[in-house]
């Protein structure tokens, strides 16, 4: 009588609990662990891998920014991918590159972000890390990077013209026109959230 006291005891404290809200925190507590889904997507985006981002990643990332708490995430994992030391340069070339892709089509407060951290990106301009025993400087890549977003970030017409033509190409891509998704309205032309909202519910050829 005793043992089956305990027994039944012991059911019917496991049987208080929802396995299926058991599971839920555990996914939850595993995505923690892993990051949440941006700072995924960021860090494969910069991953350490002699492989670049593919277009499909980064205008999924380039769309993400036009909702604010989105932004800031990425902008943040963004940054801190960039500070990255030396030995990782394929990961910091890799966050100047994306910073790029967000500044011609992403949205526009990734340029004013961008402008606020000019600094940041400045100091990259003297980069160094060189492969040891073959002498290889690795840091060219990241310096002429830097240099040539430095210089993209203060010149409004280059900005403006550059997200144009972004803007165009992706149209032709996804069967959207420029007259179609048009440039009204924007300080640096190029890409609202609207034009990605009607080119992913398009057709989108090619």
């Amino acid at each position: 009588p005793l043992l089956r006291g305990a027994a039944d005891t012991t059911m019917s404290f496991f049987d208080s609990f929802d396995v299926d809200a058991l599971k839920k925190t555990a996914a939850s507590a595993l995505n923690k662990l892993a990051g949440s889904e941006i700072e995924r997507k960021v860090a494969e985006a910069t991953c350490n891998k002699p492989w670049g981002a593919s277009t499909t990643m980064l205008q999924e990332i380039a769309q993400l920014t036009f909702d604010y708490t989105q932004f800031q995430e990425i902008m943040a994992c963004t940054w801190r991918r960039i500070n990255e030391s030396g030995k990782n340069w394929r990961v910091v070339y890799k966050a100047l590159s994306l910073l790029d892709y967000l500044v011609r089509n992403g949205s526009e407060r990734v340029i004013d972000d961008a402008r606020d951290h000019v600094y940041q990106i400045r100091t990259l301009n003297d980069f160094q890390f060189t492969e040891p025993g073959t002498g290889v400087d690795h840091g060219i890549n990241v310096r002429e990077k830097s240099r040539q977003l430095c210089e993209l970030l203060n010149d409004d017409a280059k900005i403006k013209a550059e997200r144009e033509k972004a803007k165009k190409n992706r149209g032709k891509f996804q069967g959207v026109s420029s007259e179609e998704s048009g440039f009204g309205g924007n300080k640096y032309g190029g890409f609202s959230s609207d034009d990605y909202q009607r080119g992913g519910n398009g057709s989108g050829g090619g």
